[in-house]
Order: C-alpha cells, then sequence, then structure tokens
C-alpha cells in the first residue's frame, strides 16, 4: 500500500480495514521501494540487499459504526407474563415489583470498539442513561415511552454518562461516535384501572322501554320478562395497551366477584332481581387464572401484581317494578315535570272529584313518600330523595284505581 521513511504512521483518511506494518532493510534499490507499490510484500523481499522484517505489527482501521439493534425475543422471554412484542424492536411490558429485563442484541462493523446502550425519552429526545449491558430492566421507572439506542465510540471522557440530560445528537456528534441506524422502543405502562361510565347513548337504544339510565355510572333494567336490556359500559384509562375487561360484582361490603367479561355490552336479564356493580379491571398475565378469581372478594384482583381496578363502577339495579305500566287505569290526564328533575315535581291531573293520593316508590317497590292532595295542580318536593328513578301512583279517592308516571331524580 506504501512505503515511509518515518516511524510516526498516521492511517486516518483511508478506508476501515486492516493493514500490516513490517520493517525493510536494503541499499541501492530505485525508487526506495514506491516502485513496488501495488505488488506483493515479496517483490522487496527477493531483490538484492533487501530483507523483511520477521514480523509485523497489525493496524485495525475503524470508523466508529452504530449499526442496528433488536431485541432478541428468547433470551428477554416473558418471564411473568406481562411482556409482549410487536415484532423485534418493540415492546410493551408492565411495570409492577418483578423483574423483566429487555435483552438488546446489536450488528455493527467496528468490534474492536467500545459499545454501549442509550436510553432516550421519546417524548423529549433526551438522554436518560448510558448503559454498559444489553440486559436492560426498566422496572422502577415512571410510565412512559423510551428508546434503545445502540453507541459505537472510543475514548470519550465519562463513557456518555457526561450527556444525560442531553439530546441524543450530542453523542452522535462527537469525534469516533456513531449512534444507530433504529431503535427498540419500549412502552412502559402500569395498570390502570381509569374510570368507567355508562355509554348512555348506546344503551337507551338496546334498552329503550326496558332500561332507565338515572346518570352516567347508575342504570335500572327490568328483568324477568324474556326481553334483553344490555347496558353498554365505557372506561377510561392510561393503559391501553395492557389487557382490559369489566368484573361484575354484587353489592356486598367485600364485593363478591360473580363474572368477568371482556365484552363492553353487558346483558343481565338472566341475573334476577337484585343490585350488581360493574368494575374496570386492568391487568396482564392473569387471563389464565380469571375461574380462579370468580366468587373471591373483588380485593383479590388488586392484590395481584400488574392489576388494578377502577376508580368507580356502574350500579345495575335489576327490578320488575318497571313492569307497571304506564297508561292511565282510570279516566284521567296526569302529568308530572321536570323529568329529570332535582328539587321538585309538578303534578297536573283532571278528572279527579274528591281528591287523591300520591306514593313515590323506589325500584325495589318500597314507599319513599306519601302525599294527599284535592287540587287538581300540585307540587311535590323530591329533594330529600336519593338520585335515582321513581314510580309516583296517584290513587283516586273515589274509585280507588291508579295511575302511574315514572319520574328520575338527578
Amino acid at each position: 500500500l506504501n512505503v515511509v521513511n518515518t516511524n510516526s504512521i498516521d492511517l486516518n483518511g483511508v478506508a476501515a480495514g486492516t493493514c500490516q506494518i513490517w520493517g525493510w532493510s536494503y541499499r541501492n534499490v530505485p525508487g526506495n521501494g514506491l516502485d513496488q507499490i501495488g505488488e506483493p510484500l515479496s517483490s522487496l523481499d527477493d531483490l538484492d540487499c533487501s530483507d523483511i522484517s520477521d514480523n509485523a505489527v497489525t493496524v485495525i482501521r475503524e470508523a466508529a459504526d452504530g449499526g442496528t439493534v433488536a431485541i432478541d425475543l428468547e433470551a428477554t422471554g416473558n418471564p411473568n407474563g406481562t411482556t409482549s412484542f410487536n415484532g423485534d424492536t418493540e415492546v410493551v411490558i408492565c411495570l409492577d415489583e418483578r423483574p423483566d429485563p429487555i435483552v438488546v442484541v446489536h450488528e455493527n462493523d467496528s468490534p474492536n470498539l467500545s459499545y454501549r446502550y442509550v436510553i432516550t425519552d421519546e417524548a423529549t429526545g433526551l438522554i436518560l442513561n448510558v448503559v454498559n449491558t444489553n440486559s436492560i430492566d426498566l422496572n422502577g421507572v415512571a410510565p412512559g415511552t423510551c428508546q434503545i439506542w445502540g453507541w459505537s465510540y472510543r475514548n470519550v471522557p465519562g463513557n456518555g454518562l457526561d450527556q444525560i440530560g442531553e439530546p441524543l445528537s450530542s453523542l452522535d456528534d462527537l469525534d469516533c461516535s456513531d449512534i444507530s441506524d433504529n431503535f427498540v422502543r419500549v412502552i412502559r405502562e402500569a395498570a390502570d384501572g381509569g374510570t368507567v361510565s355508562i355509554d348512555i347513548d348506546a344503551t337507551d337504544a338496546i334498552g329503550e322501554g326496558t332500561t332507565i339510565v338515572t346518570g352516567d355510572n347508575s342504570v335500572t333494567i327490568l328483568v324477568g320478562d324474556g326481553i334483553g336490556n344490555p347496558v353498554v359500559v365505557q372506561h377510561e384509562n392510561d393503559s391501553p395497551n395492557l389487557t382490559y375487561r369489566y368484573v361484575i360484582t354484587d353489592s356486598s361490603d367485600d364485593s363478591t366477584i360473580l363474572n368477568i367479561v371482556d365484552s363492553n355490552e353487558i346483558d343481565l336479564e338472566a341475573a334476577g332481581l337484585g343490585t350488581c356493580q360493574i368494575w374496570g379491571w386492568s391487568y396482564r398475565g392473569l387471563g389464565a387464572s380469571i375461574p380462579d378469581f370468580i366468587g373471591q372478594p373483588l380485593q383479590v384482583l388488586r392484590d395481584e401484581d400488574c392489576s388494578d381496578i377502577s376508580e368507580d363502577f356502574v350500579e345495575v339495579i335489576r327490578t320488575d317494578v318497571l313492569a307497571v305500566d304506564d297508561a292511565a287505569q282510570i279516566n284521567v290526564e296526569l302529568s308530572v315535570y321536570p323529568n329529570p328533575t332535582t328539587d321538585f315535581i309538578n303534578i297536573s291531573l283532571t278528572g279527579v272529584n274528591n281528591g287523591y293520593s300520591v306514593n313515590v316508590y323506589s325500584v325495589t317497590g318500597q314507599i319513599v313518600k306519601s302525599e294527599r292532595y284535592t287540587s287538581q295542580e300540585n307540587r311535590l318536593q323530591v329533594s330529600d330523595l336519593s338520585n335515582g328513578m321513581y314510580l309516583l301512583e296517584v290513587v283516586d279517592t273515589d274509585s280507588n284505581t291508579r295511575s302511574v308516571k315514572r319520574f328520575i331524580k338527578r
């Protein structure tokens, strides 16, 4: 490649590769060996009064090369059942107290230079850490998304730790330093049950006439008539990549688990009379254990790793009181307004001559308020009632027949 007359040899500026430096003793060789450039080394060794050294100095010339990175899927595995992969460059982990390290591997063309892994925050692009191991455990940090890059370098003070908090370009711009062409994305999520509520429009559309929605988290359904009236539940949470199901419990103090479903359209027609609660459940890695949880207190799900129950629940009151016909059974015109109401309802009716009684029933059939009136226009205070659906019954004094209207207290 060259013949030089100095023992200080700088090979920067040439391509990556490996060369050998030999010593050459000679006398009276035309061109001082430059005529042999491009020839085999033996072309010098065979000349008269010429000898090549017994050994050579090997010089490996490498440019920093970050190459490419990927997840070693087999080595990473899924030790807790809480890790999932989207190919070999994206992984979702559930943050809990159990380690589940990501094993990263790289391919590059500078095997003799130093190689480390740089973790950056995806939202800001800033360097979070620089590590010298390819087994990286991110449990113990906050939820979020980070990127793991490969870094090839030589002779960087602090081995990159001085650049923590700086943009990734602060490493890439250094001499003899190169960042990988790609990164491994790690989505870190903690189980988050979030909040649940009724999809009012969807529920009303399905159960019109047999379903009364009394708020975002309370609904009364008519059961026992053989007609399905599903409640459509929705949720909001901060762990969209983890599994989400709905847990149905009774209304006891320990909220005993009755069922766990993976559909947000829940029909309780066959459940009989009573009150139940629908909770949201965010989790990973517990699907095979679901049958074991049924019949247990809700707390058992809260106590599991990578598992969280919603902050609130949807109350479903299952009743047969709604079966009472609204149609007037006496020759009167009954009007109840405003409906829904918060403080009072106005009662207006015609066709009653000698007064009437008013009874207010809860959905469980209990009388919660009774009044007697003689005039046809009256106001009934309901501010003391709990929010929910009620039946207002008007009983004619003369005929002892009645008329019924539903109203909602909010």
